[in-house]
This record gives C-alpha cells, structure tokens and sequence, in this order.
C-alpha cells in the first residue's frame, strides 16, 4: 500500500523552497517529507488529490526517481514509498503558492491522527 499521502499530510521536513518566474509570474515551489506510518487504505491519497485538484498548478510528488502526478489517486498509489524516506512533492505554476498552503493545513489538520 502507498505511504506517500500520510507521509505528506503528517511530516514536513523542510521548508519550502521557491523560485519565481519574473516574466511570466509563475511559481515553482517545493517541499520534502520524510514517510512514517502507512495506511491500509486509499482514502489519504484521494483527500490529498482532493486538496490539490482546484489549483491551476502542476504538482508532483517524487520517490526514487519515479515522479508522477499529485493530482492522480492512483499515479500516487504507484509510489509506494518505504517507511523513513524521503518524498519531494513540486508545485509549478501561477498559484502554486496557494497550493502549498493548503498543502500545509491539510499536514496541520491530520497531524494529531494515527
């Protein structure tokens, strides 16, 4: 089962990094996250798809040089990541700010479930 949706949604690791289009005003913001414990289900990766759908951004999430879509609940699945790596998710484009600020309540909000 996929670990990468709880591991995003309970532990950032780092701070975002940003780099910022002067010509065309788009952002391309990153973050990692370090993976603890899985869940049984795919209910996680499917409220994160959820969180992430109405930006115009395109946000990726990364593990072991295997990339994929973070608005796909099943391109995230597909990750599998082991407990205690590293996950870097990438947002890019002219809300990614925006992005990964709900990208933050949404780790804030389930940091007290296990």
């Amino acid at each position: 089962m996929s670990r990468t949706i709880e591991a995003i949604m309970r532990h950032m690791t780092l701070p975002t990094n940003g780099v910022t289009n002067q010509r065309n005003g788009t952002e391309k913001l990153e973050k990692e996250v370090t993976v603890k414990k899985g869940w049984r289900y795919m209910w996680p990766e499917a409220q994160f798809v959820r969180t992430m759908a109405p930006f115009r951004s395109d946000v990726r999430v990364a593990y072991n040089g295997t990339e994929v879509d973070g608005k796909s609940v099943l391109d995230l699945m597909t990750l599998a990541p082991a407990e205690g790596s590293t996950v870097q998710i990438r947002a890019e484009g002219p809300d990614a700010a925006e992005a990964m600020h709900a990208l933050e309540q949404l780790i804030q909000s389930r940091s007290g479930e296990d």
